[in-house]
């Protein structure tokens, strides 16, 4: 059983080796032609060396001081970085580079480096990359690698553009810091053209106002609301209480008095009190009391002409005399000290008119006051935020011009060697390609191997298959006819034609093999 199928590979084997014998110098070819492309290749290419200078970026002082320079978010160490990047591909930075380290030879020309040079140096000579092939934003060290002919100049040329990179980015700092001072200058003096305009407000009020402006600040400024002339004007309608209070009991005094000077006898029923500030007629008071009762006691004894009683009738009517004279003489004495009174409380209610009329003014003045104060405040700190935000910007500024964020943390580093595969890979490769490339040329146009459902190509061959394939489709869908029978179809022909011709083939080359 399995002696056919050994056959079969040695067969193919044997096919095989006829074909690499065959077509030896197709596959040869190849293979010497690449070696000899690759050899002349790596004598005629030029060289790289890389340099790398390690880098560490910072945020700005004025918003990472507690921080000591790192920035608040991956995502903004990750902007900075790349933004090193974009500064380290500027054709500006990579020219100025490019002319301080010179032309690689003396054949430049005379506008070295031109825009194309810039270009291709940005495209393969120039990087920023992330250690050990990270992404930006996974460390603050990055590193800048440059790429020339030798290894000096490759470290020559990373010096170059560390030293234009951190210019250019002291410039893009010093541009943005003039573009916010500006900025900020024109906030500030927008903010104080609006101050002065409140200002001058405050100022027209408070002219208004006049001698009452103390009052009206304290009461703006003060939380109850109190101020020196509320106070005034609580202590004058005290004392006007006062004094009202007085004029009354004068008044009352000076209104008994006309009626006991009238009829003695109401200084008896009435005035107590009244009459304890005149101690002439409260002495007559109480001497009347007792004639009376004096008188009392003796008209119930003697007759009405008892010498006693009519002594004591007499002295009762001398003391009412006494009284209404004494009573006229003090009506005479207190009208100017009534008219005293009178005047000095009407002045006292006259300044409680005056202060409470002045502090309604004021009251109504204060909503006003209060708000261009609130107003005035406000602008006073809108003012004093621009200015310190414009100071803050002014600074920035100067360390712009003097410092630079980003610093090196060491000196640029060239590889000893060039920088890709060598003459002797590349060749070896070249060699390795084209043997590649010989084989599979051998393999598509050479014929297959001979056999009795072969054809003259592998192509032929898989083919052929195809068509055998189908035409036994064919011939099982007829059925009740025999083998015999079977009419022959135009395949089939082509194929009967082909083996033989295969066949006188394979039989030529035996024989020429033999001889």
């Amino acid at each position: 059983m399995n002696h056919p199928q050994r056959s079969q590979s040695q067969v193919s084997l044997k096919h095989l080796r006829d074909l690499l014998v065959l077509y030896t110098p197709l596959w040869l070819g190849a293979a010497i032609g690449f070696g000899a492309l690759g050899a002349t290749y790596s004598l005629l290419r030029t060289d790289h060396y890389l340099a790398r200078q390690p880098l560490v970026v910072r945020d700005e002082a004025n918003s990472a001081v507690d921080r000591m320079g790192r920035f608040a978010s991956a995502s903004a160490l990750r902007a900075a970085q790349e933004t090193v990047l974009d500064i380290a591909h500027n054709r500006t930075v990579v020219a100025a580079a490019m002319r301080e380290i010179g032309p690689p030879n003396e054949n430049a020309p005379a506008d070295w480096p031109t825009v194309t040079d810039v270009d291709d140096a940005i495209e393969q000579s120039v990087n920023v990359v992330a250690p050990q092939g990270e992404e930006f934003g996974g460390t603050e060290v990055i590193y800048l690698q440059t790429k020339a002919e030798s290894q000096q100049r490759a470290i020559d040329l990373c010096n170059a553009m560390f030293k234009n990179l951190t210019n250019h980015l002291r410039k893009v700092r010093q541009v943005r810091a003039d573009s916010v001072i500006e900025e900020l200058s024109y906030t500030r003096d927008l903010a104080q053209e609006k101050l002065d305009k409140v200002a001058a407000e405050m100022q027209k009020m408070e002219s208004l106002i006049g001698e009452d402006l103390g009052d009206l600040r304290n009461l703006n400024d003060a939380i109850s609301g109190d101020s020196a002339t509320r106070r005034t004007l609580e202590n004058a309608r005290l004392k006007m209480q006062n004094e009202e209070v007085k004029l009354r009991k004068m008044q009352s005094l000076l209104d008994l008095l006309v009626q006991g000077a009238k009829d003695p006898d109401q200084l008896l029923i009435n005035g107590d009190d009244l009459l304890r500030s005149q101690p002439s007629l409260q002495r007559l008071k109480e001497g009347l009391i007792d004639a009376q009762l004096q008188a009392s006691k003796l008209v119930g004894v003697y007759t009405a002409e008892n010498p006693k009683r009519k002594a004591a009738e007499a002295t009762e009517r001398e003391i009412r005399h006494r009284i209404v004279q004494e009573t006229q003489s003090v009506i005479n004495a207190m009208q100017p000290a009534l008219d005293v009174q009178t005047a000095e409380t009407k002045e006292l209610a006259d300044q409680v008119r005056t202060l409470t009329q002045k502090l309604a003014v004021l009251a109504e003045a204060r909503t006003t006051y209060a708000d261009i104060d609130a107003d005035l405040r406000n602008r006073q700190q809108q003012l004093a935020n621009a200015e310190q935000r414009l100071s803050e910007a002014e600074a920035n500024r100067k360390a712009a011009l003097s410092t630079s964020l980003v610093a090196s943390l060491g000196d640029p580093i060239g590889t000893d060697k060039p920088v890709g595969p060598g003459g002797t890979s590349i060749t070896i490769g070249s060699v390795v390609a084209g043997l590649l490339f010989g084989l599979g040329t051998v393999f598509l146009v050479a014929p297959g191997q001979t056999n009795a459902q072969g054809g003259r190509r592998w192509s032929d061959r898989l083919m052929a298959d195809q068509g055998r394939s189908g035409d036994r489709k064919d011939m099982r869908s007829l059925t009740g006819r025999r083998a015999s029978d079977r009419p022959v179809s135009n395949l089939e022909q082509g194929l009967a034609q082909d083996r033989r011709k295969s066949d006188q083939r394979t039989g030529s080359q035996s024989e020429q093999n033999r001889s």
